[in-house]
């Protein structure tokens, strides 16, 4: 199995709603993600996927978040998902499937870091 990762980051806000701790108010981070792709066979270039392609539409995905707050944003807004990292993570993931999976490649992961110690992943 071959596998590559690409990463890219992105600032937001977001208010953890029913939280009992701290992250019931509002504040911010600097959002890393991960994501991850694999394949068993590579492709014609001897790619897994092409790591320009994986950037855009990664950039893509994240930059309806980038400098707003995540719970004004679809599909985190108020009565909607609760804009945490694992449900960011799943909500990635899904969107960049929906683009590169197929036959030969997948997207097999997306870890959201919100800090250096704190991450969430999902793997479909």
């Amino acid at each position: 199995m071959y596998r590559v990762s690409k990463q890219l980051w992105f600032c937001a806000a977001h208010q953890v709603r029913l939280s009992e701790t701290q992250c019931e108010a509002m504040h911010g981070h600097n959002y890393r993600v991960l994501v991850h792709a694999e394949a068993k066979e590579l492709d014609g270039t001897s790619y897994v996927i092409d790591f320009a392609a994986l950037k855009k539409a990664a950039v893509e995905a994240c930059a309806r978040f980038d400098h707003a707050n995540i719970n004004e944003v679809e599909p985190f807004r108020e009565g909607e998902k609760n804009p945490t990292a694992e449900e960011l993570a799943r909500y990635l993931c899904e969107q960049l499937a929906a683009r590169f999976d197929d036959a030969r490649v997948r997207i097999s992961k997306v870890e959201v870091f919100e800090t250096d110690n704190n991450r969430a992943e999902y793997c479909p």
